[in-house]
């Protein structure tokens, strides 16, 4: 037996994001900082952020962090998906560990699909928004 809680997954309709800063965003401008809200309380950060890359040149890419104990409970992919849909960008990067099997389902359920390059070291995935 584990010493792991086990939390039934939320509501998509209960988690909102809430434009937040003190972020150190590297491009002020087009980067994008909200609080992940599950009703009022504050469960994690997410933001969109301008990165250089060799392979997708200045690109927006997205990172995600959920307090630990609200893990594992369907947050972060109604995060991800919020975020993009939020930002007004047409395509959305996120690179992640290959270990971080988590995030990865979450970015997959919220409509990011893998890209492929010999370059990447990491898991990269995109969002694209349909038109």
């Amino acid at each position: 037996m584990t010493n792991k809680q086990i939390h039934d997954p939320v509501k998509a309709s209960d988690v909102y994001l809430k434009q937040g800063s003190g972020q150190n965003l590297h491009d002020h401008i087009r980067g994008k900082y909200w609080h992940i809200m599950l009703g009022n309380k504050r469960v994690g950060k997410i933001y969109i952020d301008f990165k250089e890359n060799e392979v997708l040149g200045n690109h927006p890419s997205l990172d995600i962090f959920i307090n630990k104990q609200f893990q594992g409970r369907h947050i972060g992919r109604y995060a991800y998906e919020l975020a993009c849909l939020e930002s007004a960008l047409d395509k959305v990067y996120m690179h992640t560990r290959k270990s971080n099997i988590g995030s990865i389902r979450a970015a997959e359920e919220a409509g990011f699909k893998h890209i492929e390059h010999p370059a990447f070291k990491q898991i990269v995935m995109v969002w694209e928004r349909k038109i």
